[in-house]
């Protein structure tokens, strides 16, 4: 069996002093979606916060494509081809679509063929952007701004893609288009890591999920076995298990 793409060792992480993961572990595998559930505050922006690097973990070890990037900076774990798109669509909302992608492909190396390749697949995938290139990214409505935070981390062409609450506050309609996206991008052979409250969407296109309590995982597994356990309702109702 081949390693993980991604493994998460026994991680510790928080803020200053105030403790948040406490013994996380989890492994995703090439080519997966791995859904990461549980009620807000449970923890599972910050452990994507402390395997993108802005957060240094106080234990434990993370570990992708065979190498540790534990406390690395964030940008040469950018580097090593993982992309982590916050939660609230952190956009240069002054700067036009176009500009944004541009600046997603800032600090690579490609030749013009490549970067015309990279612009044409997230235009493929979110055809807005092809029509809207000079629009003001400030000016889009949320879900046009959550599909170009996405495609300005494709323009990468990462490995491993985490995404956190990709859905947060857009209308059902949008909801589909990006959950649509997210699977086509599986599709291609992009390996994704998802944040996302609402929990039957992320089963519905995950091949695995780590359900999270109070900065522990209390259980994982195929998305059919977290919907028939007991799971979801200690992750949500604080029940004991």
């Amino acid at each position: 069996m081949s390693a993980p793409l991604l493994d998460v060792q026994a991680v510790d992480a928080g803020y200053g002093h105030v403790g948040v993961l406490r013994g996380v572990s989890l492994q995703v595998e090439k080519g997966a979606i791995v859904a990461l559930v549980g009620a807000n505050g449970a923890g599972k922006s910050t452990l994507l916060k402390t395997i993108s690097g802005v957060l240094r973990p106080t234990a434990g070890r993370i570990v992708f494509d065979g190498a540790e990037i534990s406390g690395l900076a964030p940008h040469r774990i950018v580097d090593a081809g993982l992309m982590h798109v916050a939660e609230g669509r952190r956009l240069f909302r002054s700067q036009s679509v176009r500009d944004n992608l541009e600046l997603g492909l800032y600090g690579g190396r490609l030749d013009a063929a490549a970067e015309a390749r990279r612009y044409e697949f997230v235009y493929e995938l979110f055809p807005m952007l092809r029509e809207r290139p000079d629009h003001r990214a400030g000016v889009l409505s949320g879900g046009q701004q959550q599909m170009l935070a996405i495609a300005q981390a494709l323009m990468r062409e990462p490995r491993l893609l985490m995404l956190d609450e990709p859905s947060l506050g857009l209308a059902p309609v949008i909801v589909d288009q990006v959950i649509g996206a997210i699977e086509r991008l599986r599709a291609e052979g992009v390996t994704i890591l998802l944040v996302e409250q609402m929990v039957d969407r992320a089963l519905d296109i995950a091949d695995r999920a780590y359900v999270f309590q109070n900065g522990v995982v209390i259980g994982h597994g195929a998305p059919a076995d977290i919907r028939g356990g007991d799971l979801i309702r200690r992750a949500y109702l604080g029940a004991a298990g």
